[in-house]
């Protein structure tokens, strides 16, 4: 009689539809701007069957809640997990920060709420300046990146300006527009796109000037300075003016020991008489 009462009860369960995990109750879900989330929802038993399934989210300006499904700014954005089991999780990716707020995942029978924070490209603020010495053929990194390494800037520019004379800012990346930089530049964020540092080979000493790392949320400056091998370039003059200098020392005291010729005698003798 026991088990038949069991089994009743997860009849009833299983004919009612999808009771969802942890309902009436909020989650919170952190996510990184560029980057994907799950907002994780489920049916507390394994074999019930969702009959209606709805997404929305709290629309702030029209205080109400929307479905994302309808949403023209999720197009393409949107996932849900597996729509043939009771995993109900919906996957939003390409985040952005107009993404963050209250999702909430509804069925037939009960609702749960998950509140997403998105973390956006933000740069050091005590770090807005820095002096980076490179050497004339060789390579170097501008470094700049976001406090948060996950995220990624919704926008990226990095500009050069020549200081002597001041020019006017070139724009390197995204658009290659700086001719004397072309085919010399590189991000490198690899596997971080918080990291925005810029890689630059085979330096010139026309590449010495001010550098800016720009996203929507503040920017950072560089100041490169090029050396180049001044090894001869100023040492051999002074070698050069030392060897002249030792060579007429030298024809001076060669003059100054040279023997009396025959006329320099006979005026001698000439004086004495």
């Amino acid at each position: 009689m026991k088990e038949f009462f069991c089994l009743l009860l997860f009849t009833l369960h299983f004919t009612e539809g999808c009771y969802l995990l942890v309902q009436g109750q909020s989650k919170a879900v952190t996510g990184y701007t560029g980057g994907s989330v799950l907002l994780p929802c489920s049916c507390v038993y394994p074999h019930s069957t969702k009959q209606t399934l709805r997404w929305s989210y709290y629309n702030r300006m029209e205080y109400k809640w929307t479905e994302v499904f309808k949403e023209e700014k999720y197009k393409n954005r949107l996932k849900l997990f597996n729509q043939t089991s009771t995993d109900l999780s919906l996957l939003i990716s390409d985040l952005s920060k107009e993404d963050e707020g209250d999702y909430m995942c509804q069925t037939s029978q009960s609702s749960t709420s998950i509140r997403v924070t998105i973390k956006g490209c933000y740069l050091d603020e005590n770090k807005q300046t820095l002096e980076v010495t490179g050497h004339s053929g060789e390579s170097v990194v501008l470094p700049c990146s976001c406090t948060e390494l996950q995220a990624k800037p919704q926008q990226l520019t990095w500009t050069f300006t020549a200081l002597k004379p001041r020019g006017k800012p070139e724009e390197m990346y995204p658009d290659e527009q700086s001719e004397r930089h072309r085919g010399r530049v590189k991000l490198l964020n690899e596997g971080s796109p918080g990291n925005l540092s810029l890689h630059i080979s085979d330096l010139k000493t026309e590449d010495q000037g001010e550098y800016q790392c720009s996203v929507l949320t503040g920017q950072y400056t560089i100041t490169l300075t090029v050396t180049g091998d001044t090894t001869y370039t100023t040492s051999e003059p002074i070698k050069q003016t030392q060897i002249s200098t030792a060579k007429q020392s030298e024809d001076n005291l060669i003059t100054e020991q040279k023997p009396a010729t025959a006329d320099s005698k006979d005026n001698s003798e000439k004086q004495g008489e």
